[in-house]
């Protein structure tokens, strides 16, 4: 199996139940909590001809909280997309062009985190179950180093990723929480939102800038009616991989990779809208594929910090690496390992529970360890059994152990 960001955009729009009958967030309602962020592997689009292609997917999962957390409880999740896209190029109607759909259905038993309280989310593919269009977006390659991306857009699909942390299933290693776990209504999984991407790169470096609608649960107003989020990344990349594309707006490239970026979030009207004020942040990522006695080790490094006393994550830690091809008799198999710490402000954490349910000690930062095994069946199924041992869920429930299963099923 190829481990990598899928190229297309996910998006989530906000109130648009195309089956499932499940009614959109009004235009006054609530901030959903986001726990979990989409799955980071999916299949690559397969051509069809005249300038189309598609691609499809199903995730789906058993949770169980073993011990500590909540309570004990299990729960079952599954994730399907199917995207098309038009590449005006292929199709000769004129050069650089690209556009992307997809749609995305999701159907969750329970919450997750009511069983094991965890802020990170042990797996990253729940949400409330719905079906909801994905994606819709326009790429343009306007020179051989430049290139836009406008639509409604998944940022983390283009910010904020380390492709060598995507295996694992907790949602921290997808989308760091100094910036998850401190803004709300992020254009991400579950919801994107209405964007614009302008992404510029060379052989050895790559820069990247873009701003979204502030609010991507409630899209009903003018784009920028509920503030922005404006995001950029630089990178740095070293060395060259077998099939790697410089042109490509996930930035996965070189054997040695390191990324800067810095965010800010603005939310002008936050009282009238049950939204975050305005803050701001940094992230980092390192990360290398080295080969060993013909097996291939891929570290990587995450480090993330939010300014502000309000932000629930003042920073973020996470390391790890993905060794594949280690199993001679099963080259596509492939064993991660991951720690993901999130800092919290105890005050902030209160000040979530009422006062007579104040708990007896609330502790500085939630740390979560992963251990998963991706086993390839298949040139359509691969089987992928995790583990996680969660210290402090929340910073105040006792530690938790979750143990989940995921099948994972690829049409082409």
């Amino acid at each position: 199996m190829k481990f990598k960001t899928f190229s297309f955009l996910t998006f989530f729009m906000s109130g648009s139940s195309l089956a499932s009958g499940l009614p959109g967030p009004g235009a006054d309602s609530p901030i959903p909590v986001q726990n979990g962020i989409a799955p980071r592997y999916l299949t690559d689009f397969q051509h069809i001809g005249q300038g189309l292609s598609w691609s499809a997917h199903l995730d789906t999962e058993l949770f169980a909280n073993l011990a500590g957390g909540i309570r004990q409880g299990t729960a079952s999740t599954s994730a399907g997309q199917l995207g098309l896209q038009w590449n005006t190029n292929k199709a000769g109607v004129w050069p650089g062009g690209l556009f992307t759909a997809s749609a995305f259905g999701i159907y969750s038993s329970a919450e997750d985190t009511a069983y094991s309280g965890d802020l990170q989310t042990a797996s990253n593919i729940y949400a409330p179950s719905a079906i909801r269009l994905y994606e819709l977006n326009y790429r343009q390659q306007w020179t051989d180093w430049l290139a836009t991306r406008v639509g409604y857009t998944d940022f983390n699909l283009y910010f904020d990723v380390a492709s060598n942390a995507l295996q694992l299933l907790n949602g921290s290693f997808g989308l760091d929480p100094s910036l998850s776990g401190n803004v709300p209504a992020l254009p991400t999984y579950p919801y994107s939102g209405l964007g614009f991407i302008v992404h510029t790169y060379g052989g050895n470096w790559s820069s990247k800038a873009a701003i979204f609608q502030g609010d991507a649960v409630h899209q009903y107003q003018g784009v920028f009616d509920r503030g922005y989020f404006a995001i950029w990344e630089g990178a740095l990349h070293w060395g060259h991989e077998e099939g790697e594309d410089a042109d490509d707006d996930t930035d996965e490239y070189g054997q040695y990779v390191f990324k800067v970026g810095a965010w800010h979030y603005r939310q002008p009207r936050a009282p009238a809208f049950d939204l975050s004020p305005t803050t701001n942040g940094v992230y980092g990522i390192v990360e290398a594929h080295w080969q060993i006695a013909g097996a291939e080790l891929a570290p990587f490094l995450q480090w993330g910090k939010a300014f502000g006393r309000e932000n629930l994550v003042p920073w973020y830690l996470g390391a790890g690496a993905r060794l594949s091809h280690f199993l001679p008799a099963r080259p596509d198999d492939a064993l991660s390992f991951g720690m993901a710490r999130a800092a919290l402000r105890p005050g902030v954490v209160a000040a979530g529970f009422e006062d007579e349910e104040q708990p007896a000690a609330i502790y500085p930062a939630e740390t979560s360890y992963e251990l998963t095994y991706v086993a390839k069946l298949n040139d359509y199924l691969s089987l992928q059994p995790d583990l996680q041992y969660i210290v402090h869920p929340n910073g105040v429930y006792p530690n938790a152990t979750v143990g989940l299963l995921r099948l994972h099923l690829e049409f082409f």
